[in-house]
């Protein structure tokens, strides 16, 4: 019906381009394009005229069978009838007028009953499936004389009126199942919030901050610009990690309220890059080694997520380092612990703001408890390919004097799933976020490129 209606509305437009462009001779393509639609327009109406002609075609055949039904039904009916007033015809055969003798005589005729039957069915079926069954049974089937032909025609409707209705309806009750397969499947989406459990679950409850140095992810940066102490490095230093934070059970216990545990994994690595005069040559060297691992319970209860951390982080010195600066006896190192935080995160208009404070798990002696993080992270949502990002995180540790250590970005998001590059020009000013020199004064300018793989 859609492409009926669809093709009538091409012919109503053609006919009023048609007429609005009287005079002017058609070009070719306009000439085949009109009789194309011509074509399909003809080609619906006989379609249509088909399936019309074949439903009255249907009809008669039903009509047909039921009206054979009820026939016969009343031929079965009848014989019980001619045995009912046979009793009555006896004494009434002595004392009935002269008036009676043919209404005797009239149903010997019809005896032969089964001839009479197979032609009054050919005769039928060459008429119109309209005459109804009561006008045939007096005619074949009435035996006695005595009664009246009136009882015999009131017979037969009140076997044909049930009949009708309860054949009729049956066929029409086959499309109640399709109704109830839609409430069934209306009914079944409340599923989808019942509780549920899940292993190695796509995505997180508590998204990686990005711009956290020492967060479990994926990045690679180059930093020409690099001082220490106020000095300037000679070269540039080239911070690698690799790491990932990927929950491995998740529990739903109704929408907007969830919980999973994660395990992560990284180890955050720095490149130094310069020129060995002494050499007369280019030199990339490993200045230091950072190894992190992590529990993590991450909880959300509608737009405010939780995460409840251990992890323990150490620091190792490179090997070229340790050489190039002729360091030969051991130094003290207190980046090598275990912390336990809980972080904050909520999203405003675009806003991820964020907050969190933890506790070191050693003794005072060997590195100062408190720490403290916040931060937000702009990020529209968008179907476009790349999307504007930006923020700013500031960590303060005890063992620093609550020194703010500084790291913003601004840049753009590629991608549109969950693992999506993230590029960025990047600063920092602080503590040293890296190796077990953190008691420097840092800061640096450079390029960063971020992923999640997980």
């Amino acid at each position: 019906m859609k492409k009926t209606l669809l093709f009538l509305l091409l012919s109503c437009c053609f006919t009023i381009v048609a007429s609005a462009q009287q005079g002017r001779v058609l070009t070719p393509a306009e000439q085949r394009q009109k009789e194309k639609i011509e074509k399909e327009v003809q080609r619906e109406r006989q379609i249509r005229a088909q399936w019309l002609q074949d439903q009255r075609d249907y009809e008669a055949k039903k009509a047909e069978k039921e009206r054979q039904r009820q026939a016969k039904k009343a031929a079965k009916e009848n014989p019980v009838q001619k045995s009912a007033p046979a009793p009555v015809v006896t004494p009434t055969t002595t004392s009935a007028p002269a008036t009676d003798a043919p209404a005797t005589s009239a149903p010997a005729v019809a005896e032969p009953s089964r001839k009479e039957k197979r032609e009054n069915k050919k005769k039928e079926k060459a008429t119109e499936p309209t005459p109804s069954p009561a006008t045939t049974t007096p005619v074949t089937t009435e035996a006695p004389a005595a009664t009246t032909p009136a009882p015999t025609s009131v017979e037969p409707t009140k076997v044909a009126e049930p009949a009708k209705p309860k054949r009729e309806r049956k066929p029409r009750v086959t499309p109640k199942p399709d109704s109830a397969d839609v409430a069934s499947a209306n009914t079944s989406d409340p599923n989808v919030v019942q509780p549920r459990k899940e292993f190695l679950p796509k995505g997180h409850l508590f998204d990686p901050i990005l711009l956290d140095p020492l967060e479990a992810q994926t990045y690679g940066s180059v930093l020409p610009a690099y001082w220490t102490e106020g000095k300037k490095y000679p070269g540039s230093i080239v911070p690698f990690a690799f790491g990932f934070a990927k929950p491995f059970y998740r529990r739903t216990t109704a929408e907007g309220r969830s919980s999973e545990w994660v395990l992560d994994l990284a180890s955050f690595t720095q490149f130094e890059a310069y020129y060995d005069a002494k050499a007369d040559r280019a030199r990339r060297t490993i200045m230091n080694n950072d190894y992190k691992v992590s529990i993590i319970y991450n909880l959300r209860r509608g737009e405010n997520n939780y995460r409840f951390r251990v992890y323990h982080l150490s620091s190792h010195l490179g090997d070229d380092y340790i050489y190039r600066n002729q360091i030969t006896a051991p130094t003290p190192n207190s980046v090598n612990y275990e912390l336990l935080d809980v972080t904050y995160s909520r999203n405003v208009n675009n806003w991820r703001l964020y907050g969190g404070a933890g506790i070191v798990l050693r003794k005072s002696e060997e590195r100062k408890l408190l720490s403290a993080q916040l931060g937000a992270f702009y990020k529209k949502p968008s179907l476009k390919a790349t999307r504007l990002v930006g923020g700013l995180d500031i960590k303060f540790w005890q063992q620093t004097d609550f020194r703010p250590g500084i790291h913003g970005g601004i840049g753009f998001e590629l991608g549109r799933t969950q693992n999506n590059l993230t590029f960025l020009l990047e600063g920092y000013s602080g503590f040293r976020p890296y190796s077990q020199f953190e008691n420097q004064q840092t800061s640096w300018i450079g390029f960063g490129l971020y992923l999640n793989p997980f």
